[in-house]
């Protein structure tokens, strides 16, 4: 609460008093007190408590997340250049930040929604920044389709209380309704992740706004999304798990393969960005995932700040691949800078970015989704490609003459300048390079960070289970009304049964260590998916069957 209260009591004493207070001493007030609430966050660390009747929940998920968040606001403060600085950018910073602590910290869909207007409201203006042609149309591109899934979120929490009868994401519910309230609201968080098909604003947007604004989206926008979407499937019934499976998949291949064609630095970042997100997603399988996945976007700030708070310092705009060929022989900061962060983000060992997914993987394991494990293997590879290209680009390569004589003519200015914000972002990237390897070195000290105070997770998602669905078996042809679901599971254990992403009924597993369960209604003729899952697990067995009819 008392992060909430230093954040939001800031935004308004500094915007009663803009006028009165320079610019410069606006940005560093605005960075004090967003360091301020870091603090009280570490000083608070693991002490739960709920406020307001629940409304807000200061657990250690919205501890680790908001604070992810918080160090992806206070960096894009610090490295922003945006040429003839107004106080407006770090005031609409800060208010950002609040909806960001908010949405982390609320497992209630009303407040979720304020939450989500009052972040998405500064970025809507900050990306129009630079006041050029690229910037408007990524401001306007982000407004409408902003609202657009502001909309459908609005929607979808209509739903879900005509299904449930509450707005809180821990009501479990069950029927067509309650499947069309989950996957709107999935849409709505989809779009603040940048997920696959909910993404198109992304590259567009990062490419049009100034880099530190990039930066805010890539980094802290997403970890508040991710809070959202991991209270809602830590919490809720996920009756959306086929919907997020594919969501997921589409992320996945279309993220990196849309990396892959880029010849521009921020696209690609952008590109790489919704990859990432599809990464982060399946950690949310697990049901457990939220130190895992806090721990990922950690590592994620950490490479994706660097890489754009190199990008900073050599254009505000755009920045052609070419433009980075020997960055490291001209600049020893900038070139070591890119490359770790090229390293971390391509997952490689022993780089913060290879513990991260290894970490969220772990979790999509302990879900079953193996499938979905191998495709995400799969385009890690692809990812590392285009990371690796970049990094041979930016290190290996040497500067071409012609370019070497534009550099002494002042085309890229030296790093770092004289000024005082250059000397600050300086600090911040060799302050990232040391957590980078920190992180790569002894990742457990963060994911451990992250993970106390979570109840039991072992007891709460065991790595084997001896839950099993014996017939019919899977891929096998059984007439309508002539079949019931048999398996195994431990003896007095209540297991859930879904038909793909709708829950069925619930069967308690005989003192045999048998169950049998009875479709009623009978199922339609088509192919059905059944799953048998344990009380608060995203998965289980299951199997895939062809009904006939009678």
């Amino acid at each position: 609460m008392i992060p909430l209260l230093i954040l939001s009591s800031a935004a308004t004493v500094l915007t009663l008093l803009a006028l009165w207070i320079p610019v410069r001493t606006t940005k560093w007030l605005t960075a004090g007190t967003i360091i301020a609430a870091i603090g009280a966050i570490l000083v608070g660390w693991n002490q739960p408590a709920e406020y307001f009747g629940g409304l807000f929940r200061w657990d250690p998920l919205a501890q680790g997340l908001t604070l992810v968040a918080l160090l992806g606001v206070l960096w894009a403060v610090v490295i922003g250049r945006h040429g003839g600085e107004r106080l407006e950018y770090y005031l609409l910073a800060l208010y950002a930040a609040v909806g960001m602590l908010l949405m982390a910290s609320t497992p209630n869909l009303v407040v979720i929604l304020i939450a989500l207007e009052a972040l998405s409201l500064p970025l809507y203006v900050l990306a129009t920044w630079r006041r050029d042609a690229p910037s408007y149309e990524a401001g306007l591109k982000y407004f409408l389709l902003g609202a657009l899934s502001a909309a459908i979120f609005l929607y979808g929490i209509a739903l879900h209380f005509g299904a449930t009868g509450s707005f809180n994401v821990g009501i479990a519910g069950s029927g067509t309704l309650y499947v069309a309230a989950m996957v709107m609201l999935l849409i709505g968080l989809a779009f603040k992740a940048s997920m696959v098909p909910f993404h198109w604003w992304t590259p567009d947007v990062y490419q049009g706004s100034p880099t530190g604004v990039s930066l805010l989206m890539a980094t802290a926008v997403k970890a508040a999304a991710f809070a959202a979407l991991v209270r809602l499937t830590t919490e809720g019934l996920p009756a959306w798990g086929a919907a997020l499976t594919l969501v997921i998949v589409l992320t996945l291949i279309f993220g990196n393969l849309g990396a892959l064609a880029q010849t521009e630095a921020k696209r690609l970042l952008a590109y790489s960005s919704i990859a990432h997100a599809g990464y982060v997603g399946v950690g949310l399988f697990s049901g457990t995932g939220g130190p895992a996945i806090s721990f990922y976007l950690l590592t994620y700030l950490l490479g994706t700040g660097l890489a754009f708070a190199v990008l900073s310092a050599i254009s505000n705009g755009t920045v052609p691949y070419e433009r980075l060929r020997g960055l490291f022989g001209r600049n020893r900061l900038l070139g070591v800078g890119f490359g770790l962060a090229m390293l971390s983000l391509a997952g490689l060992p022993p780089f913060p970015g290879f513990w991260g997914k290894l970490l969220v993987f772990l979790e999509g394991a302990k879900a079953h989704q193996y499938a979905l494990l191998v495709l995400a293997l799969v385009t890690s590879a692809i990812a590392a490609y285009y990371y690796l290209r970049l990094f041979g680009l930016a290190v290996l390569s040497r500067q071409p003459e012609h370019e070497r004589e534009e550099d002494r003519a002042g085309v890229l200015p030296p790093w770092p300048t004289a000024t005082t914000a250059s000397a600050t972002a300086r600090w911040a990237m060799t302050l990232a390079m040391v957590l980078i390897g920190i992180l790569g070195i002894l990742p457990f000290l963060g994911y451990r960070a992250f993970a106390a105070g979570q109840p039991n997770l072992a007891a709460r998602v065991p790595l084997s289970t001896n839950v099993s669905i014996t017939s019919p078996s899977d891929g096998a042809e059984v007439p309508a009304g002539e079949f019931s679901l048999q398996g195994t599971g431990k003896p007095g254990e209540a297991l859930e049964i879904y038909d793909g992403a709708t829950k069925l009924g619930t069967v308690t597993v005989g003192q045999n260590g048998g169950w049998s369960f009875a479709l009623e209604p009978v199922p339609s003729p088509g192919t059905h998916t059944y799953q048998a899952r344990q009380a608060g697990q995203a998965g289980g067995p299951s199997v895939t069957v062809k009904v006939t009819a009678p």
